[in-house]
Formats: structure tokens, C-alpha cells, sequence
């Protein structure tokens, strides 16, 4: 399986994988999700014509990025797609950018589903920076773990 990994204004590919995952994405996350992937920085993976991964990075400042979305197809989890997205995307950024982070929900609140996301992106070189709790727009039970990685000095 030939994956290539891509920059991309298939926005509403993007959103068409997003709302295929109804237990990452909920209706607001969805709403959010089409705005960035219009305004933000979008990268795809893609197994031949067919879009089966998206990246959206967003500029924090000319130096640091954000991994604000990040979704692959349910019958491509677990086939190292979401890793490769990663990986190339972020080699991408390192050209113009020195750090990114990413938000996600901190091992304070059980679910198993953010500790198998936690372990993604630590497995991915990031590093776990502070927890904030509670986050603004998250709720009472959704502290926010911030992750950080260096892409080059």
C-alpha cells in the first residue's frame, strides 16, 4: 500500500473523513474542523486518488505550530497512516517551523480511547509539557494534556 503524503485544499474530503469518526469528532468539533481546514494548514494521505488521512497544523507564531486536527479513516487505523501523516507532515513543517504542540484530554480522565492518542504522539517524539484543568471550552471533566516536539533547533 502506496501512501503519499501530501499538502492539500481538499477541505471537504477532509471533513467527509472527519465525519466518519463520530467518536473522536463531536458536532462542535465537526464545526471546528471545516473552518480550519479552509483557513489552516492542511496535509493528506492519500492511497492512490482516495484521501484517507488529514493533518491541520496552525500557525501559533512564525516559530511554533499547532496539531489542531488530526483523523484517518476507520479501515486504515491501525495500518501506520496516521504515523506516516505525522512523521512527513512534520518534516514538512521543520522547514519553517521549530516546535509544535498538540492538545488532547489528560490521563486524568480515564478513557481509553486518549490514552491509546497519548501514547500516538509520545511514540511520535512528543513530549508531555503541562496539564490544564479545567481548559477553557472543554468542561469540567476534559482537562487538557499540552504535548510538545522540537523539529530542529
Amino acid at each position: 500500500m502506496d501512501i503519499v503524503i501530501k499538502l492539500t485544499d481538499l477541505s471537504d474530503e477532509a471533513d467527509q473523513i472527519a465525519e466518519k469518526l463520530p467518536d473522536y469528532f463531536n458536532e462542535e468539533g465537526l464545526r471546528k474542523i471545516k473552518i480550519a481546514t479552509q483557513e489552516d494548514i492542511l496535509f493528506g494521505a492519500f492511497i492512490g486518488d482516495q484521501m484517507v488521512g488529514f493533518a491541520i497544523y496552525k500557525e501559533l507564531n512564525p516559530e511554533a505550530i499547532e496539531t489542531t486536527w488530526l483523523g484517518v479513516l476507520p479501515d486504515f487505523h491501525n495500518q501506520k497512516v496516521g504515523s506516516l501523516l505525522m512523521e512527513k507532515s512534520l518534516k514538512e513543517m521543520a522547514k519553517r517551523y521549530k516546535v509544535c504542540e498538540v492538545k488532547t484530554l489528560s490521563e486524568i480522565n480515564p478513557d481509553p480511547g486518549y490514552a491509546r492518542t497519548r501514547n500516538f504522539y509520545k511514540k511520535l517524539g512528543f513530549i508531555p509539557l503541562e496539564t490544564i484543568h479545567p481548559y477553557p471550552d472543554w468542561g469540567d471533566g476534559s482537562p487538557c494534556q499540552i504535548f510538545v516536539k522540537w523539529l530542529r533547533n
